[in-house]
């Protein structure tokens, strides 16, 4: 099983409006896919940071729900696959929980970390604008995981 992540801040970062998106497969058919906000939209923890690592846990957290073994997680930000990988520190208290939660739920299930160029991300990627747009809208206001 591959699940790919995505976060953004936009229109400006920090404190736009951050949101995030994953989908996940099960060879080439796609099993899940979700978005939603990771933070509250204009507030000081509204970062594309914090955008990525919502992503990547919420993504975590549906593996996890639908058994999901040894799966890989696929991500375009280099700093997030690098941190859960150990070759960078979490120097940002803001994200540090985030980090332990999705180190916490990698580890139960033997999840593994890879970096991406963004064109091979394009579909988790998309599933933040939609986030984004309905999130400016009005249509989604619950922060966390879909």
């Amino acid at each position: 099983m591959i699940g790919y992540f995505d976060g953004l801040c936009e229109p400006k970062n920090p404190g736009g409006i951050a949101t995030y998106g994953y989908v996940i497969y099960e060879g080439n058919v796609k099993v899940k896919e979700g978005y939603g906000l990771a933070a509250e939209p204009f507030s000081p923890s509204s970062t594309n940071n914090v955008a990525e690592y919502t992503g990547v846990l919420c993504l975590l957290t549906e593996m996890k729900r639908i058994n999901a073994e040894s799966p890989e997680i696929r991500g375009d930000s280099q700093l997030v696959i690098r941190q859960l990988n150990g070759e960078y520190k979490v120097k940002s208290e803001r994200i540090r929980s985030l980090y332990e939660r999705a180190l916490e739920i990698a580890s139960e299930i033997n999840a593994t970390f890879v970096w991406v160029p963004r064109e091979m991300n394009k579909e988790a990627d998309s599933l933040t604008r939609v986030a984004y747009e309905k999130a400016r809208r009005g249509e989604i206001r619950e922060v966390g995981c879909d």
